[in-house]
Protein backbone atom coordinates (compact mmCIF):
# COMPACT_ATOMS: atom_id res chain seq x y z
CA UNK A 1 0.00 0.00 0.00
CA UNK A 2 1.33 3.40 -0.83
CA UNK A 3 0.36 6.60 0.51
CA UNK A 4 0.85 10.23 0.50
CA UNK A 5 4.85 10.87 0.69
CA UNK A 6 5.69 7.29 0.14
CA UNK A 7 6.96 5.45 -2.31
CA UNK A 8 9.28 2.47 -3.21
CA UNK A 9 12.06 0.54 -4.96
CA UNK A 10 12.82 -3.01 -5.85
CA UNK A 11 14.61 -4.63 -3.45
CA UNK A 12 16.27 -1.36 -2.53
CA UNK A 13 15.82 1.92 0.12
CA UNK A 14 15.70 5.29 -1.73
CA UNK A 15 18.73 7.79 -1.34
CA UNK A 16 17.20 10.73 1.36
CA UNK A 17 15.73 13.27 -0.43
CA UNK A 18 17.75 17.19 0.66
CA UNK A 19 14.91 19.48 1.36
CA UNK A 20 14.77 22.29 -0.79
CA UNK A 21 13.84 26.23 0.01
CA UNK A 22 10.46 25.87 -0.90
CA UNK A 23 9.31 24.21 2.04
CA UNK A 24 7.35 26.54 4.21
CA UNK A 25 7.92 27.17 7.95
CA UNK A 26 5.94 26.51 10.44
CA UNK A 27 7.47 28.20 13.27
CA UNK A 28 10.89 30.87 13.66
CA UNK A 29 13.41 29.53 16.32
CA UNK A 30 14.95 32.57 16.96
CA UNK A 31 16.44 33.04 20.23
CA UNK A 32 14.55 36.19 21.79
CA UNK A 33 11.10 34.44 20.48
CA UNK A 34 12.23 31.80 22.51
CA UNK A 35 13.69 33.84 25.53
CA UNK A 36 9.97 35.47 25.38
CA UNK A 37 8.59 31.77 25.37
CA UNK A 38 10.28 30.85 28.10
CA UNK A 39 9.52 34.17 30.17
CA UNK A 40 5.57 33.66 29.69
CA UNK A 41 6.18 29.59 30.95
CA UNK A 42 8.19 30.59 33.80
CA UNK A 43 5.21 33.34 34.55
CA UNK A 44 2.48 31.26 34.30
CA UNK A 45 3.98 28.37 36.03
CA UNK A 46 4.57 30.35 38.73
CA UNK A 47 1.21 32.12 38.86
CA UNK A 48 -0.74 29.07 38.46
CA UNK A 49 1.96 26.76 41.01
CA UNK A 50 2.39 24.45 38.07
CA UNK A 51 5.28 22.01 39.03
CA UNK A 52 7.47 21.36 36.40
CA UNK A 53 9.41 18.46 36.33
CA UNK A 54 12.23 18.33 33.54
CA UNK A 55 13.70 15.06 32.65
CA UNK A 56 15.45 13.50 29.88
CA UNK A 57 12.20 13.24 27.77
CA UNK A 58 11.23 17.44 27.73
CA UNK A 59 9.00 18.94 30.57
CA UNK A 60 5.87 16.84 32.68
CA UNK A 61 3.38 18.82 34.12
CA UNK A 62 1.64 17.82 36.91
CA UNK A 63 -1.56 19.26 37.40
CA UNK A 64 -1.99 18.52 41.26
CA UNK A 65 -2.77 21.97 43.19
CA UNK A 66 -0.62 21.11 45.85
CA UNK A 67 3.38 19.86 45.58
CA UNK A 68 2.69 17.19 48.17
CA UNK A 69 -0.76 15.77 46.62
CA UNK A 70 -0.46 13.68 43.78
CA UNK A 71 -3.32 13.60 41.22
CA UNK A 72 -3.67 9.92 41.84
CA UNK A 73 -1.88 7.74 44.60
CA UNK A 74 -0.64 4.73 42.83
CA UNK A 75 0.64 3.23 46.52
CA UNK A 76 -3.34 3.73 48.01
CA UNK A 77 -4.52 1.50 45.03
CA UNK A 78 -4.98 -2.50 46.48
CA UNK A 79 -2.68 -4.90 43.90
CA UNK A 80 -4.92 -7.93 42.92
CA UNK A 81 -4.25 -11.25 41.27
CA UNK A 82 -6.45 -9.92 38.26
CA UNK A 83 -7.05 -6.56 36.66
CA UNK A 84 -9.62 -4.43 38.42
CA UNK A 85 -9.81 -0.93 37.26
CA UNK A 86 -10.25 1.90 39.25
CA UNK A 87 -10.94 5.39 37.22
CA UNK A 88 -8.11 7.38 37.44
CA UNK A 89 -6.36 10.80 35.90
CA UNK A 90 -9.77 12.04 34.38
CA UNK A 91 -11.58 9.77 32.62
CA UNK A 92 -8.66 7.11 32.80
CA UNK A 93 -8.21 3.26 33.85
CA UNK A 94 -5.35 2.24 36.32
CA UNK A 95 -4.82 -1.03 38.43
CA UNK A 96 -2.29 -3.04 40.25
CA UNK A 97 -1.61 -6.18 38.89
CA UNK A 98 -0.16 -9.08 41.31
CA UNK A 99 2.05 -11.58 39.39
CA UNK A 100 4.54 -13.64 39.84
CA UNK A 101 7.95 -12.77 40.68
CA UNK A 102 9.34 -16.11 39.14
CA UNK A 103 6.96 -18.41 37.00
CA UNK A 104 8.43 -21.15 38.00
CA UNK A 105 7.07 -20.25 41.50
CA UNK A 106 3.85 -18.92 40.83
CA UNK A 107 2.81 -19.13 44.68
CA UNK A 108 6.17 -17.79 45.84
CA UNK A 109 6.64 -13.53 46.10
CA UNK A 110 4.83 -11.55 43.39
CA UNK A 111 5.90 -8.46 42.16
CA UNK A 112 2.91 -5.70 41.69
CA UNK A 113 2.26 -4.24 37.72
CA UNK A 114 1.12 -0.78 37.42
CA UNK A 115 -1.60 -0.56 34.22
CA UNK A 116 -3.06 3.10 32.94
CA UNK A 117 -5.17 2.70 30.01
CA UNK A 118 -7.27 5.51 28.20
CA UNK A 119 -10.22 3.56 26.89
CA UNK A 120 -11.41 3.32 23.65
CA UNK A 121 -14.22 5.81 22.46
CA UNK A 122 -15.71 3.45 19.72
CA UNK A 123 -16.87 0.10 21.79
CA UNK A 124 -19.37 -0.60 18.88
CA UNK A 125 -16.20 -1.57 17.03
CA UNK A 126 -13.93 -2.27 19.59
CA UNK A 127 -10.25 -3.77 19.33
CA UNK A 128 -9.05 -4.30 22.22
CA UNK A 129 -5.79 -2.67 24.06
CA UNK A 130 -2.55 -1.74 22.35
CA UNK A 131 0.02 -2.23 24.85
CA UNK A 132 3.13 0.68 25.06
CA UNK A 133 6.67 0.68 25.94
CA UNK A 134 8.60 3.65 26.04
CA UNK A 135 12.14 1.77 25.92
CA UNK A 136 15.24 2.87 28.34
CA UNK A 137 15.03 -0.06 29.52
CA UNK A 138 13.85 1.51 32.89
CA UNK A 139 11.05 3.72 31.11
CA UNK A 140 7.42 4.25 32.49
CA UNK A 141 4.07 2.68 30.29
CA UNK A 142 2.12 4.66 32.40
CA UNK A 143 4.10 8.14 32.27
CA UNK A 144 3.98 7.15 28.52
CA UNK A 145 0.28 7.43 28.70
CA UNK A 146 0.23 10.43 30.51
CA UNK A 147 2.46 12.20 27.44
CA UNK A 148 1.87 10.48 24.69
CA UNK A 149 -1.32 8.61 25.16
CA UNK A 150 -4.31 10.84 23.74
CA UNK A 151 -1.64 11.05 20.67
CA UNK A 152 -1.18 7.60 20.15
CA UNK A 153 -5.20 6.74 20.18
CA UNK A 154 -5.67 9.31 17.55
CA UNK A 155 -2.89 7.76 15.38
CA UNK A 156 -4.12 3.69 15.65
CA UNK A 157 -7.82 5.11 15.81
CA UNK A 158 -10.24 5.15 18.93
CA UNK A 159 -11.72 1.31 18.97
CA UNK A 160 -8.51 0.34 20.69
CA UNK A 161 -7.69 0.96 23.94
CA UNK A 162 -3.92 2.86 25.01
CA UNK A 163 -2.19 0.83 27.95
CA UNK A 164 0.86 1.63 29.45
CA UNK A 165 2.26 -0.82 31.80
CA UNK A 166 5.25 -0.12 34.54
CA UNK A 167 7.61 -3.16 33.83
CA UNK A 168 9.35 -5.17 37.00
CA UNK A 169 11.16 -2.77 39.23
CA UNK A 170 9.92 0.57 37.31
CA UNK A 171 7.76 3.58 38.02
CA UNK A 172 4.80 2.56 40.47
CA UNK A 173 5.60 -1.13 39.83
CA UNK A 174 6.93 -2.89 43.16
CA UNK A 175 9.02 -3.87 44.42
CA UNK A 176 10.90 -1.06 42.78
CA UNK A 177 14.69 -1.41 41.02
CA UNK A 178 16.65 1.43 43.13
CA UNK A 179 19.57 1.22 44.93
CA UNK A 180 19.52 4.64 46.83
CA UNK A 181 17.88 5.53 49.74
CA UNK A 182 16.45 8.61 48.04
CA UNK A 183 15.85 10.13 44.59
CA UNK A 184 17.63 12.82 45.95
CA UNK A 185 20.96 10.97 46.87
CA UNK A 186 20.79 9.13 43.74
CA UNK A 187 20.79 12.62 42.32
CA UNK A 188 23.64 14.03 44.25
CA UNK A 189 25.91 10.71 43.48
CA UNK A 190 25.75 11.95 39.77
CA UNK A 191 26.86 15.21 40.83
CA UNK A 192 30.08 14.04 41.49
CA UNK A 193 30.77 12.60 38.22
CA UNK A 194 31.84 16.12 37.39
CA UNK A 195 32.44 17.51 34.39
CA UNK A 196 35.13 15.53 32.58
CA UNK A 197 33.93 13.36 29.54
CA UNK A 198 35.00 9.49 29.36
CA UNK A 199 38.44 9.21 27.43
CA UNK A 200 40.80 6.34 27.17
CA UNK A 201 43.80 8.36 27.33
CA UNK A 202 43.43 10.77 30.45
CA UNK A 203 42.22 9.06 34.02
CA UNK A 204 38.15 9.88 33.33
CA UNK A 205 38.36 6.30 32.33
CA UNK A 206 39.28 5.20 35.97
CA UNK A 207 36.85 7.42 37.40
CA UNK A 208 34.35 6.06 35.32
CA UNK A 209 34.71 2.62 35.92
CA UNK A 210 35.30 3.36 39.90
CA UNK A 211 31.88 4.74 39.54
CA UNK A 212 30.32 1.75 37.78
CA UNK A 213 31.65 -0.58 40.36
CA UNK A 214 30.23 1.40 43.22
CA UNK A 215 26.60 1.27 41.73
CA UNK A 216 26.90 -2.63 41.14
CA UNK A 217 27.86 -3.78 44.12
CA UNK A 218 25.74 -0.98 46.05
CA UNK A 219 23.00 -2.89 44.01
CA UNK A 220 23.68 -6.53 45.03
CA UNK A 221 23.24 -5.33 48.44
CA UNK A 222 19.85 -3.51 47.51
CA UNK A 223 18.41 -5.23 44.52
CA UNK A 224 20.03 -8.82 44.68
CA UNK A 225 20.00 -11.83 46.54
CA UNK A 226 17.48 -14.59 45.97
CA UNK A 227 14.79 -13.25 45.78
CA UNK A 228 15.59 -9.49 44.92
CA UNK A 229 13.99 -7.70 42.19
CA UNK A 230 17.17 -7.27 39.57
CA UNK A 231 17.04 -10.82 39.13
CA UNK A 232 13.42 -11.26 38.06
CA UNK A 233 13.29 -8.23 35.67
CA UNK A 234 15.02 -9.59 32.75
CA UNK A 235 13.12 -8.95 29.18
CA UNK A 236 11.82 -12.57 29.09
CA UNK A 237 9.64 -11.90 32.55
CA UNK A 238 8.28 -8.53 31.00
CA UNK A 239 7.31 -10.49 27.97
CA UNK A 240 5.76 -13.22 30.05
CA UNK A 241 4.06 -10.62 31.90
CA UNK A 242 2.49 -8.88 28.41
CA UNK A 243 0.77 -11.87 27.42
CA UNK A 244 -0.88 -12.24 31.62
CA UNK A 245 -2.09 -9.11 30.56
CA UNK A 246 -3.38 -9.46 27.53
CA UNK A 247 -5.20 -12.51 28.64
CA UNK A 248 -6.50 -11.14 31.66
CA UNK A 249 -8.01 -8.64 29.08
CA UNK A 250 -9.65 -11.15 26.80
CA UNK A 251 -6.99 -10.66 24.27
CA UNK A 252 -5.36 -14.37 23.54
CA UNK A 253 -2.86 -12.21 20.85
CA UNK A 254 -0.10 -9.61 22.00
CA UNK A 255 -1.35 -6.22 20.30
CA UNK A 256 1.57 -3.72 20.90
CA UNK A 257 3.74 -0.76 20.37
CA UNK A 258 7.35 -0.35 20.88
CA UNK A 259 9.62 2.27 21.30
CA UNK A 260 13.96 1.87 21.77
CA UNK A 261 14.34 -0.98 23.99
CA UNK A 262 10.94 -1.39 23.97
CA UNK A 263 11.84 -2.74 20.26
CA UNK A 264 13.93 -5.17 22.00
CA UNK A 265 10.92 -6.50 23.81
CA UNK A 266 9.18 -7.03 21.21
CA UNK A 267 11.69 -9.16 19.50
CA UNK A 268 11.81 -11.16 22.37
CA UNK A 269 8.16 -12.16 23.07
CA UNK A 270 7.85 -12.75 19.19
CA UNK A 271 10.81 -14.88 19.91
CA UNK A 272 9.33 -16.51 22.60
CA UNK A 273 5.70 -16.52 21.77
CA UNK A 274 5.51 -16.86 18.18
CA UNK A 275 2.01 -17.99 18.40
CA UNK A 276 0.61 -14.90 20.55
CA UNK A 277 1.71 -12.40 17.71
CA UNK A 278 -1.55 -10.25 16.87
CA UNK A 279 -0.79 -6.69 15.90
CA UNK A 280 3.61 -5.96 17.20
CA UNK A 281 5.29 -2.44 16.05
CA UNK A 282 8.69 -2.18 16.78
CA UNK A 283 10.03 1.27 16.04
CA UNK A 284 13.14 2.28 16.21
CA UNK A 285 14.93 -0.54 15.99
CA UNK A 286 18.33 -2.25 18.12
CA UNK A 287 19.43 -5.71 17.22
CA UNK A 288 18.71 -7.97 19.30
CA UNK A 289 21.76 -10.30 18.78
CA UNK A 290 24.06 -7.23 19.59
CA UNK A 291 21.89 -6.68 22.41
CA UNK A 292 21.56 -9.94 23.86
CA UNK A 293 25.92 -10.25 23.30
CA UNK A 294 25.72 -6.74 25.60
CA UNK A 295 28.48 -5.79 22.67
CA UNK A 296 26.72 -1.99 22.24
CA UNK A 297 28.58 -1.37 19.54
CA UNK A 298 26.69 -0.99 16.70
CA UNK A 299 24.06 1.55 17.85
CA UNK A 300 26.53 4.65 16.45
CA UNK A 301 27.15 3.92 13.19
CA UNK A 302 24.45 7.03 12.09
CA UNK A 303 24.98 9.49 14.71
CA UNK A 304 27.37 11.62 12.94
CA UNK A 305 24.67 11.68 10.42
CA UNK A 306 22.10 12.63 13.08
CA UNK A 307 24.04 14.87 14.14
CA UNK A 308 25.28 16.86 11.22
CA UNK A 309 21.70 17.22 10.31
CA UNK A 310 21.65 20.11 12.50
CA UNK A 311 24.20 22.37 10.18
CA UNK A 312 22.45 21.09 7.41
CA UNK A 313 18.89 22.14 7.80
CA UNK A 314 20.26 25.62 9.69
CA UNK A 315 22.11 26.59 6.69
CA UNK A 316 18.69 25.22 4.37
CA UNK A 317 16.15 27.01 7.06
CA UNK A 318 18.09 30.39 6.52
CA UNK A 319 18.71 33.42 8.72
CA UNK A 320 15.56 33.87 9.94
CA UNK A 321 15.00 30.75 11.24
CA UNK A 322 18.41 29.67 12.32
CA UNK A 323 20.18 31.98 14.77
CA UNK A 324 23.57 30.01 13.37
CA UNK A 325 22.91 30.77 10.21
CA UNK A 326 26.32 30.85 7.30
CA UNK A 327 26.43 30.74 3.52
CA UNK A 328 27.22 26.62 3.97
CA UNK A 329 26.91 23.59 6.46
CA UNK A 330 30.21 23.15 6.73
CA UNK A 331 31.03 26.87 7.87
CA UNK A 332 28.16 26.06 10.73
CA UNK A 333 29.67 23.09 11.67
CA UNK A 334 32.99 24.91 12.09
CA UNK A 335 31.29 27.71 13.86
CA UNK A 336 30.04 24.84 16.84
CA UNK A 337 32.97 23.14 17.34
CA UNK A 338 34.87 26.73 17.60
CA UNK A 339 32.30 27.06 21.06
CA UNK A 340 32.81 23.77 21.61
CA UNK A 341 36.24 24.08 21.91
CA UNK A 342 36.41 27.60 23.51
CA UNK A 343 34.62 26.26 26.38
CA UNK A 344 36.88 23.40 26.73
CA UNK A 345 39.43 25.99 27.45
CA UNK A 346 37.26 28.51 29.31
CA UNK A 347 34.07 27.22 30.93
CA UNK A 348 31.33 29.41 31.14
CA UNK A 349 29.73 30.31 34.37
CA UNK A 350 26.51 30.99 34.95
CA UNK A 351 25.67 31.90 39.02
CA UNK A 352 22.66 33.62 38.40
CA UNK A 353 20.73 30.77 36.58
CA UNK A 354 18.43 28.20 37.75
CA UNK A 355 20.39 25.72 38.76
CA UNK A 356 23.63 27.68 39.00
CA UNK A 357 25.85 25.83 36.43
CA UNK A 358 29.06 26.10 34.67
CA UNK A 359 29.12 25.91 30.35
CA UNK A 360 31.53 23.04 29.71
CA UNK A 361 32.17 21.36 26.67
CA UNK A 362 30.87 17.78 28.57
CA UNK A 363 27.19 19.51 28.86
CA UNK A 364 27.40 21.10 25.37
CA UNK A 365 28.17 17.52 24.08
CA UNK A 366 25.61 15.98 26.43
CA UNK A 367 23.22 18.66 24.83
CA UNK A 368 23.45 17.88 20.98
CA UNK A 369 23.58 13.96 21.09
CA UNK A 370 20.80 14.11 23.38
CA UNK A 371 19.16 17.11 20.63
CA UNK A 372 19.86 14.32 18.33
CA UNK A 373 17.22 12.29 19.28
CA UNK A 374 14.48 14.37 18.63
CA UNK A 375 15.75 17.53 16.18
CA UNK A 376 12.55 18.68 15.48
CA UNK A 377 11.90 19.66 19.28
CA UNK A 378 15.77 20.54 20.04
CA UNK A 379 17.79 21.46 17.06
CA UNK A 380 16.64 25.24 17.71
CA UNK A 381 17.76 25.41 21.39
CA UNK A 382 21.04 24.01 20.50
CA UNK A 383 21.50 26.55 17.99
CA UNK A 384 20.03 29.25 20.83
CA UNK A 385 22.79 27.99 23.14
CA UNK A 386 25.61 28.30 20.86
CA UNK A 387 24.48 32.39 19.44
CA UNK A 388 24.17 33.02 23.41
CA UNK A 389 27.60 31.86 24.33
CA UNK A 390 29.55 33.95 21.19
CA UNK A 391 27.46 36.58 22.18
CA UNK A 392 27.99 36.08 26.06
CA UNK A 393 24.30 36.58 26.46
CA UNK A 394 24.01 35.41 29.88
CA UNK A 395 20.41 36.83 29.98
CA UNK A 396 19.52 34.10 27.36
CA UNK A 397 21.45 31.52 28.56
CA UNK A 398 19.74 31.63 31.69
CA UNK A 399 16.70 30.96 30.34
CA UNK A 400 17.78 28.10 28.50
CA UNK A 401 19.53 26.96 31.62
CA UNK A 402 17.03 24.20 32.70
CA UNK A 403 17.63 22.95 28.92
CA UNK A 404 21.11 22.66 29.69
CA UNK A 405 21.15 20.91 32.49
CA UNK A 406 18.54 18.58 34.56
CA UNK A 407 17.44 20.71 37.59
CA UNK A 408 18.36 18.88 41.25
CA UNK A 409 16.22 19.66 44.47
CA UNK A 410 17.34 18.40 47.31
CA UNK A 411 13.91 16.20 48.88
CA UNK A 412 13.90 13.49 51.56
CA UNK A 413 10.66 12.36 50.09
CA UNK A 414 8.96 13.42 47.32
CA UNK A 415 4.97 13.06 46.73
CA UNK A 416 5.30 10.81 44.16
CA UNK A 417 7.85 8.60 44.64
CA UNK A 418 7.05 6.12 41.16
CA UNK A 419 8.60 9.38 39.31
CA UNK A 420 11.88 8.70 40.91
CA UNK A 421 14.53 7.23 38.78
CA UNK A 422 16.22 3.90 39.52
CA UNK A 423 18.59 1.46 38.28
CA UNK A 424 16.69 -0.66 35.80
CA UNK A 425 18.82 0.16 32.85
CA UNK A 426 21.48 -2.53 34.61
CA UNK A 427 19.45 -4.61 35.87
CA UNK A 428 17.50 -5.27 33.00
CA UNK A 429 20.07 -4.79 29.53
CA UNK A 430 22.80 -6.04 31.58
CA UNK A 431 21.63 -8.81 32.88
CA UNK A 432 19.89 -10.07 29.18
CA UNK A 433 23.80 -9.65 28.13
CA UNK A 434 26.03 -12.02 27.89
CA UNK A 435 28.89 -10.98 30.84
CA UNK A 436 32.06 -9.10 29.97
CA UNK A 437 34.05 -8.72 32.76
CA UNK A 438 36.29 -5.62 32.40
CA UNK A 439 39.35 -6.43 30.36
CA UNK A 440 41.90 -2.73 29.57
CA UNK A 441 42.75 -3.97 26.19
CA UNK A 442 39.22 -5.02 25.24
CA UNK A 443 37.18 -1.67 26.60
CA UNK A 444 40.34 0.89 24.75
CA UNK A 445 39.62 -1.06 21.53
CA UNK A 446 36.02 -1.01 22.00
CA UNK A 447 36.37 2.39 23.24
CA UNK A 448 38.67 3.18 20.09
CA UNK A 449 36.02 1.15 17.77
CA UNK A 450 33.09 3.60 18.52
CA UNK A 451 35.04 6.77 18.60
CA UNK A 452 35.25 6.16 14.94
CA UNK A 453 31.77 5.79 14.34
CA UNK A 454 30.89 8.82 16.06
CA UNK A 455 33.75 11.05 17.93
CA UNK A 456 30.70 13.34 19.71
CA UNK A 457 28.98 10.73 21.08
CA UNK A 458 31.19 7.77 21.95
CA UNK A 459 32.21 9.41 25.21
CA UNK A 460 28.40 9.44 26.95
CA UNK A 461 28.01 5.76 24.72
CA UNK A 462 31.10 4.18 26.13
CA UNK A 463 29.86 4.05 29.46
CA UNK A 464 27.35 1.28 28.99
CA UNK A 465 29.92 -1.19 28.42
CA UNK A 466 31.58 -0.11 31.58
CA UNK A 467 28.22 -0.84 33.23
CA UNK A 468 28.05 -4.68 32.51
CA UNK A 469 31.00 -5.20 32.89
CA UNK A 470 30.42 -4.62 36.94
CA UNK A 471 27.21 -6.40 36.70
CA UNK A 472 27.28 -9.39 38.66
CA UNK A 473 23.33 -9.57 39.25
CA UNK A 474 22.55 -12.45 36.90
CA UNK A 475 18.06 -12.82 36.30
CA UNK A 476 16.59 -16.34 37.36
CA UNK A 477 15.10 -16.73 33.28
CA UNK A 478 17.52 -15.40 30.68
CA UNK A 479 16.43 -15.92 27.34
CA UNK A 480 19.46 -17.83 25.38
CA UNK A 481 18.19 -18.91 22.26
CA UNK A 482 18.31 -16.78 19.06
CA UNK A 483 15.91 -14.05 18.82
CA UNK A 484 14.13 -15.20 15.34
CA UNK A 485 10.83 -16.44 14.47
CA UNK A 486 10.49 -17.98 11.08
CA UNK A 487 6.43 -17.71 11.46
CA UNK A 488 4.40 -15.78 13.81
CA UNK A 489 0.74 -15.81 14.27
CA UNK A 490 0.83 -12.42 12.31
CA UNK A 491 3.77 -10.27 10.74
CA UNK A 492 5.70 -7.63 12.42
CA UNK A 493 5.77 -4.54 11.26
CA UNK A 494 8.96 -2.78 11.98
CA UNK A 495 9.35 1.00 11.68
CA UNK A 496 12.83 2.66 11.72
CA UNK A 497 14.27 6.29 10.37
CA UNK A 498 16.89 6.12 7.55
CA UNK A 499 19.19 8.10 10.11
CA UNK A 500 18.70 7.06 13.92
CA UNK A 501 21.33 8.52 15.96
CA UNK A 502 20.94 5.17 18.15
CA UNK A 503 19.26 2.68 16.54
CA UNK A 504 20.57 2.28 13.12
CA UNK A 505 18.77 1.13 10.14
CA UNK A 506 21.02 -1.65 9.24
CA UNK A 507 20.03 -2.86 12.81
CA UNK A 508 16.21 -3.01 11.32
CA UNK A 509 17.17 -4.81 8.42
CA UNK A 510 18.81 -7.47 10.23
CA UNK A 511 15.85 -7.95 12.17
CA UNK A 512 13.44 -7.50 9.54
CA UNK A 513 15.34 -10.72 8.05
CA UNK A 514 15.06 -12.81 11.26
CA UNK A 515 11.28 -12.44 12.14
CA UNK A 516 9.02 -14.05 8.52
CA UNK A 517 7.05 -12.38 6.79
CA UNK A 518 7.49 -9.02 9.02
CA UNK A 519 7.27 -5.97 7.30
CA UNK A 520 9.33 -2.65 7.22
CA UNK A 521 9.03 0.82 6.94
CA UNK A 522 11.64 3.08 6.47
CA UNK A 523 10.67 6.90 7.44
CA UNK A 524 13.02 9.36 5.32
CA UNK A 525 14.09 11.07 8.62
CA UNK A 526 17.02 12.16 11.20
CA UNK A 527 16.00 11.38 14.77
CA UNK A 528 15.20 8.44 17.59
CA UNK A 529 11.93 6.58 16.37
CA UNK A 530 9.45 7.22 14.10
CA UNK A 531 8.06 10.01 16.47
CA UNK A 532 10.82 12.08 16.40
CA UNK A 533 9.69 13.54 12.73
CA UNK A 534 5.84 14.20 11.61
CA UNK A 535 4.97 11.63 9.11
CA UNK A 536 1.55 11.54 7.75
CA UNK A 537 2.46 8.86 5.76
CA UNK A 538 4.08 6.92 8.60
CA UNK A 539 0.60 7.61 10.46
CA UNK A 540 -1.46 6.00 7.77
CA UNK A 541 0.67 3.10 7.72
CA UNK A 542 0.22 2.15 11.22
CA UNK A 543 -3.47 2.61 11.67
CA UNK A 544 -3.77 0.57 8.37
CA UNK A 545 -1.70 -2.24 10.33
CA UNK A 546 -3.43 -1.91 13.69
CA UNK A 547 -7.01 -1.76 12.20
CA UNK A 548 -7.04 -4.24 9.35
CA UNK A 549 -3.33 -6.21 9.30
CA UNK A 550 -1.76 -4.54 6.58
CA UNK A 551 1.85 -4.72 6.02
CA UNK A 552 3.36 -1.94 3.97
CA UNK A 553 4.39 -3.12 0.08
CA UNK A 554 8.42 -4.15 0.29
CA UNK A 555 10.36 -1.08 0.14
CA UNK A 556 8.19 1.27 1.28
CA UNK A 557 9.42 4.60 1.96
CA UNK A 558 7.78 7.44 4.01
CA UNK A 559 8.80 11.09 3.63
CA UNK A 560 8.13 13.10 6.74
CA UNK A 561 5.84 16.56 7.28
CA UNK A 562 8.07 18.60 8.92
CA UNK A 563 11.52 19.49 9.35
CA UNK A 564 14.14 20.92 11.52
CA UNK A 565 14.48 24.68 11.58
CA UNK A 566 12.69 24.77 7.93
CA UNK A 567 9.57 23.83 9.20
CA UNK A 568 6.64 22.48 8.12
CA UNK A 569 6.45 20.67 4.10
CA UNK A 570 3.10 21.74 2.57
CA UNK A 571 0.10 23.51 4.27
CA UNK A 572 -2.12 21.68 6.69
CA UNK A 573 -4.96 23.39 4.66
CA UNK A 574 -4.55 21.13 1.34
CA UNK A 575 -5.44 18.30 3.87
CA UNK A 576 -8.60 16.27 4.44
CA UNK A 577 -9.43 16.32 7.71
CA UNK A 578 -8.87 12.93 9.08
CA UNK A 579 -5.39 13.45 7.34
CA UNK A 580 -4.70 16.85 9.65
CA UNK A 581 -5.94 15.10 12.20
CA UNK A 582 -3.52 12.26 11.82
CA UNK A 583 -0.39 14.67 11.27
CA UNK A 584 -1.45 17.19 14.22
CA UNK A 585 -1.15 14.05 16.35
CA UNK A 586 2.17 12.82 14.80
CA UNK A 587 3.33 16.62 15.49
CA UNK A 588 2.17 16.33 19.28
CA UNK A 589 4.52 13.03 20.09
CA UNK A 590 7.91 14.66 18.55
CA UNK A 591 9.06 15.70 22.08
CA UNK A 592 8.02 12.68 23.54
CA UNK A 593 11.01 10.58 21.57
CA UNK A 594 12.31 7.82 24.22
CA UNK A 595 15.90 8.72 25.22
CA UNK A 596 17.00 4.83 24.51
CA UNK A 597 20.73 4.84 26.80
CA UNK A 598 21.32 8.38 27.14
CA UNK A 599 22.97 9.87 30.00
Amino acid sequence: MQTAHSRKSEGTYVAATLPTSEYTPSHTPKISRRVKVLITVLTVAATSALHLCWGSSGPRRSLSIRADEPEFDWFALEPSKSINWTSCYSGQKCARLLLPLDYDTPDGPTTAIALRMIPAANKKNYKGPILINPGGPGGSGTDLVARAGQNISRIVGDSFDILGFDPRGIGASTPSASCFETDSQRKLWRLQEGHQLLNITDNSLHIYHAREKMVARRCEEKIGGEWGIARFMSTPNVARDMLEISQQLGQEKLQYWGFSYGSILGQYFSAIFPDKVGRVIIDGVYDGHNYKAALWNTNLVDNDAAINSFFYFCHQAGPEKCTLYESSPDKIRARYLDVLHAVEEEPFPLPSAEPPLVITRKVLQTQIFRAAYKPLYAFGFVADTIRAIENKNETALIELAPKLVDPTECKCSIAEPWKSENEAFSAIACGDGDEHPYDPETYAKYYRDLSKQSELAAPLWGIHYLQCSEWRIRPKWRWTAPLEAKNTSHPLLLLSPRYDPVCPLQDAKAVHQRYGGSGLLVQNSYGHCSLSAPSLCTAKHVRAYMVNGTLPEPGTVCEVDELPFVGAVKEVRALSAEDAELLDAMRGLSDVVPMFGAV
